[in-house]
């Protein structure tokens, strides 16, 4: 006689893994109307708030400093997912948040870290005295606001010694003042050597070896960046502490940015993707301000890329530059908030240079059918100026670069006037400018265009701003435009030699880009 195996019913929505489950927090608190364990229910509500913030789980360290007193913090986690169970909720532990709980070995349980499955805190229906609960609430409960118990437990606190965080603020105003990258004991990468090495501390280590990977970074050495990212993960994983998880997030941007330097918006995209997904980060993108800023600024720009592409639809790219514009806007209030200058100034540049390119593109970046106002780009431009100025950041020639190119509408677009007639092309003066960013006071007021150039040229020279090969051969490209513009023709033609020498160093359409331009220059300079 055979027998027919009978299929397994699907879990309908009236099943017990499904149906919601009421939480009373009044006087005495009851889970499906029946009186709760308080250490249970205490687990219980702090993991609900952990996935409301985004903070992802509940460290053993959190639960034996709310119960310093308890003898055998192994029983209080034992008998709370005894309850766990008896309530049908599916409460995780460890590490590993891709395994189902019910798959995860006993062995090592107490130790944490411990968090709910996917979809469980949907299921909790928080009620006080009948009435809805909220997150406010549900502090009030615990015995004390969400901040206090996300804090790190005491023995978690740094273990820095004078020596190192000397070393690590030393490297920030060297990295704030561009300078990157000196030599063995000077400069920012020197100072974030010296401070990995004078820890042992996995964190601290951690915290240096990110920093150092911004630094090649903001050399424009992707492949460095990438092998000190590939270190960090060799010796730190966001689990190590959860609190500190905005390392892992921000050193996925840097990678991140890493492929868009190479010119590969799509995989940016990608990776900025798959880590907005993390489930160690999800809290991290939509909270820290440090994270969200990078993350916004490096989205406008892959947008920016999109929209500058000419071979794709002319909608989609208005679409990318509005999108870039609305990145931009929230990656400068983010910084401004947390009080990052450097990022505010150097976001304020990005976004009135990318304002001035999609006008000049006949694109509508406002959602207003035309383009803004001509004026508003170099308003922004004024705006990173001042903040620069005003802050004591430096970090690059960009803004300079951007304002240069921008207050000569570009540059005449004739193959090798005379040059005679490439001097009458028209330039807004620095009074002109000033009139038009103030009430902004800057910093520095400019005599002319050409001195400026000539200035920010002499601090390349001699090492006083280190800039990456593109900026560079951008900064070449501004001196000679200003010498033969209202200079001296001889002075420009060095520029134009040693401009030409380093096209090299470029990519293929970044070398494209500047022999067009200097097609531009009269013949007698070029």
């Amino acid at each position: 006689m055979t027998t027919t195996a009978t299929p397994r019913k699907r879990a309908s929505a009236k099943s017990p893994a499904a149906r919601e489950i009421e939480i009373e927090l009044g006087t005495p608190a009851r889970v499906r109307g029946e009186p709760a364990r308080h250490q249970s229910l205490w687990l219980l509500l702090r993991l609900w708030l952990a996935a409301q913030t985004g903070e992802g789980w509940v460290r053993e360290a959190q639960v034996r400093e709310r119960f310093p007193n308890a003898r055998n913090l192994r029983m209080i986690v034992s008998r709370a997912y005894t309850d766990f169970a008896r309530w049908g909720l599916r409460v995780g532990w460890g590490t590993d948040r891709t395994r189902a709980p019910d798959l995860l070995p006993l062995a090592g349980r107490n130790r944490g870290p411990y968090w709910l499955a996917d979809g469980e805190a949907a299921r909790l229906r928080l009620r006080l005295h009948g009435e809805p609960a909220d997150a406010q609430a549900v502090s009030a409960w615990l015995g004390a606001t969400a901040a206090a118990q996300a804090a790190s437990a005491p023995e978690t606190a740094s273990r820095a010694s004078p020596a190192y965080w000397h070393a690590w603020a030393g490297a920030r105003r060297d990295m704030l003042d561009g300078r990157l990258i000196l030599d063995r004991e000077h400069g920012a990468l020197a100072g974030y050597r010296r401070a990995q090495q004078l820890t042992d501390d996995p964190w601290l280590q951690a915290l240096a070896l990110l920093q150092q990977a911004m630094v090649w970074r903001r050399a424009g050495n992707a492949d460095a960046a990438r092998a000190v990212l590939a270190e960090l993960d060799r010796h730190w994983h966001d689990e190590q502490a959860p609190e500190h998880a905005w390392l892992g997030a921000m050193a996925a941007i840097v990678r991140a940015w890493c492929a868009y330097a190479g010119r590969d918006a799509q995989a940016a995209k990608q990776i900025l993707r798959q880590a907005t997904e993390d489930p160690r980060w999800t809290g991290l993108f939509q909270y820290h301000p440090r994270v969200r800023s990078e993350h916004a600024n490096l989205q406008a720009l892959i947008h920016r890329a999109l929209a500058l592409d000419e071979s794709a639809e002319r909608d989609a790219r208005a679409a990318a530059a509005r999108t870039a514009v609305q990145y931009y806007r929230a990656a400068l209030a983010l910084a401004n908030e947390a009080e990052l200058f450097d990022a505010a100034a150097s976001t304020a540049s990005n976004l009135g240079w990318s304002l001035w390119l999609f006008q000049r593109c006949g694109l509508d970046a406002t959602g207003a059918g035309v383009p803004g106002d001509e004026g508003e780009p170099l308003r922004w431009i004024g705006l990173a100026a001042w903040l620069s100025g005003r802050h004591g950041v430096g970090g690059g020639c960009w803004n300079t670069i951007y304002l240069l190119r921008m207050v000569r509408r570009g540059g005449s677009e004739a193959v090798h006037p005379r040059l005679e007639v490439f001097r009458r092309w028209p330039v807004l003066s620095p009074e002109a400018f000033r009139a038009l960013v103030a009430p902004m006071t800057l910093h520095v007021e400019w005599p002319s265009w050409r001195e400026l150039a000539a200035t920010m040229q002499a601090d390349v020279d001699a090492g006083r701003v280190q800039v990456d090969a593109l900026q560079r051969a951008n900064v070449l490209l501004e001196v000679a435009w200003y010498e033969a513009h209202d200079g001296d023709p001889a002075r420009a033609a060095e520029a134009v030699a040693r401009l030409r020498r380093r096209l090299r160093e470029l990519t293929p359409a970044d070398r494209l880009f500047f022999r067009d331009a200097l097609r531009r220059l009269p013949e007698t300079v070029a």
